[in-house]
């Protein structure tokens, strides 16, 4: 009886040791992942510069000779005029090397940067199945925390929709938005961080946030048809109606029937049934 009692405490000893290592291993496993995450968003931000003027230089030359003369004042204006412009348009353009990103990935449509956080990640769209990227890496990989993604049911990857939504998990960590409501939900945050950039294969876009709010798990894109001026005022109307805490507003900007809208859409923290929201608007849309 006495060989036998030890007997079972020896093997609960070393089932208690496998679910012990078992638990290390996958804790370990989950931070190799993030650690992946984070050398495979390093790998995929290629920035690359864009000469406007070194393009443009053979047809700015040949529409030069089919030019009248002037007299010489009219030609010295023309020539402040020409230098000018050539010394704005030689200004390099910033902007990511999508053509790279396109070799891991197709479904790479956009890069949303927020500066002072750690929202700086790819944005995909799956053209066959919306919630591919709920646990797909970028690279298509498995990855619990997904990625940043649009769903194409609902928005164009081109970001020019009156309203795109962009997903993103709440990761613990505080990968992909798991630092929005931490920023703006205080007023501070929400000052301090109101531009986000968006990087898009042929151009880069400022967008001024002017709300972050908690909010129903509704199905938003499904419930508002915002083509419909109705519809579109009628949810902003509500949007700034909210009275809950953590909520902030930039009162300056309401936006109108066509401006171009993005919203950032992540779990509440307090209730992971309800939705955290960003909205900004394209800077082009209020000035």
């Amino acid at each position: 009886m006495k060989k036998l009692l030890i007997l079972l405490g020896c093997l609960c000893f070393a089932l208690a040791a496998v679910l012990i290592g078992s638990v290390i291993y996958k804790k370990a496993d989950d931070s190799n992942k993030l650690d992946d995450i984070d050398d495979l968003r390093d790998q995929l931000k290629v920035y690359q510069t864009t000469d406007a003027h070194d393009t443009e230089e053979q047809t700015t030359a040949d529409e030069m000779t089919d030019e009248v003369t002037y007299d010489s004042e009219e030609a010295e204006e023309s020539t402040e005029d020409e230098s000018t412009s050539a010394e704005t348009e030689s200004v390099p353009k910033v902007s990511l090397d999508f053509n790279s990103m396109w070799e891991t990935n197709k479904d790479i449509c956009a890069w949303i940067e927020i500066d002072g956080t750690k929202v700086d990640y790819p944005i995909l769209q799956s053209k066959e199945d919306d919630s591919k990227y709920l646990t797909t890496a970028a690279d298509g990989s498995y990855y619990i925390g997904g990625s940043l993604f649009t769903e194409s049911k609902y928005n164009s990857s081109d970001f020019n929709d009156p309203v795109t939504i962009i997903y993103g998990h709440t990761m613990k960590s505080g990968a992909l938005f798991g630092q929005l409501q931490k920023v703006y939900s205080s007023e501070l945050g929400f000052a301090s961080h109101s531009e986000i950039k968006l990087y898009l294969p042929n151009e880069v876009r400022s967008y001024t946030v002017f709300a972050a709010v908690p909010y129903s798990n509704m199905h938003i894109l499904d419930a508002y048809d915002f083509s419909n001026r109705y519809w579109y005022k009628s949810f902003f109307e509500d949007v700034f109606e909210t009275r809950a805490f953590g909520a902030q507003f930039n009162s300056e900007i309401s936006p109108e029937h066509g401006d171009r809208v993005i919203i950032l859409s992540t779990c509440l923290n307090e209730d992971r049934t309800k939705r955290f929201l960003v909205m900004a608007i394209n800077q082009d849309d209020i000035l």
